[in-house]
């Protein structure tokens, strides 16, 4: 120890203090290096938001606003989804969308119309599903994972119906969280390394307004649902075992939210209604697709409940930095 002391003492002298540095992180002197995490695999587990659906030609469509070349095709990789740039950013690319034909290090096992525990498109399932597809998940994969939106449209729907009480599908949408969270934990435990968002604000999109109109409180209970939804997922995660160093959390509710307060920080000139008049996931860019006049980057909705890509850019640009500035 009287070494490392003098090694210290000599470390504040500015001409050698750069080449005492390396000595003492040898000697156990206290500095160190973080080793950023580049995952082997980018496995993408959720609903609609994350989903890119196959075409079978590597040119797959969204559920938001499909872009167009300049030859007015549509191209998967223009108005790219949350995921998109987050596996750009690693440099992989999706079977779903691979124009240039490369090695797929991204999987998608995301699935239109998942609910949090379907038997057969749910997060267990999809699990299951890359275990038997490709390998389960390990210590060398980035998992991403949003899921919840077409669990809180079912209950509130239920709720409308008379199904479900209010205070009854608020606990529904709690307990589904906590099972979300659940498996969360399980993967972080076994060294998986995550990206978790939470799912947008449903009560602020167009689904929740046409409700509102049929049934009074029906966009509160829709907002009051997602609120307990992701107040579960957030907290279910367990804070004394994980930390930055395991996962990344990304908040698409509060950006929901932010942007339709404040839509003309972000350019926006209609949060209320969806910009596609075309059924998702074959909406483009093209004007036959849209409302009369109306621009994409102009919209927060692309559809029912499903974010414009001006919401996904924001959400990608989270999930990137979370992944870049996350020890992990």
């Amino acid at each position: 120890m009287t070494l490392l002391f003098e090694m210290r003492r000599l470390a504040r002298q500015p001409w050698i203090a750069m080449a005492t540095l390396g000595l003492l992180a040898a000697c156990g002197g206290g500095t160190s290096q973080v080793e950023v995490f580049v995952p082997g695999r980018l496995i993408v587990l959720g609903d609609d938001h994350s989903v890119i659906v196959d075409d079978g030609a590597a040119n797959g469509r969204k559920y938001t606003v499909n872009g167009l070349d300049a030859a007015a095709a549509r191209d998967c990789l223009l108005l790219p989804i949350w995921v998109q740039s987050l596996a750009t950013h690693y440099g992989f690319s999706f079977a779903e969308c691979n124009k240039a034909g490369a090695v797929p290090k991204a999987f998608m096992r995301a699935k239109v119309g998942a609910k949090v525990e379907d038997a057969t498109a749910g997060i267990d399932a999809q699990l299951a599903e890359q275990a038997s597809a490709g390998g389960a998940v390990g210590p060398g994969d980035l998992v991403t994972v949003m899921m919840g939106a077409n669990d809180l449209v079912d209950l509130a729907q239920q709720s409308q119906t008379g199904a479900l009480g209010g205070n009854e599908a608020k606990a529904e949408a709690r307990r589904r969280g906590v099972y979300l969270a659940q498996r969360i934990n399980a993967l972080l435990a076994g060294g998986v390394r995550a990206i978790v968002s939470t799912t947008p604000d449903i009560g602020l999109s167009p689904l929740a307004f046409a409700m509102e109109r049929q049934t009074a409180g029906a966009a509160q209970l829709l907002k009051d649902l997602s609120l307990e939804f992701n107040a579960a997922l957030r907290t279910g995660i367990d804070g004394a075992r994980f930390d930055g160093r395991n996962y990344g959390l990304v908040l698409a509710d509060d950006q929901v939210q932010l942007m339709a307060r404040l839509p003309s920080a972000f350019n926006l000139n209609n949060v209320v209604d969806a910009v596609c008049v075309k059924a998702l996931p074959d909406c483009t860019a093209a004007a036959t697709d849209l409302v009369a006049g109306a621009t994409v980057a102009g919209y927060l909705w692309a559809g029912a409940f499903h974010p414009s890509p001006a919401v996904h850019a924001q959400i990608g640009s989270q999930a990137v930095s979370r992944a870049r500035n996350n020890p992990f």
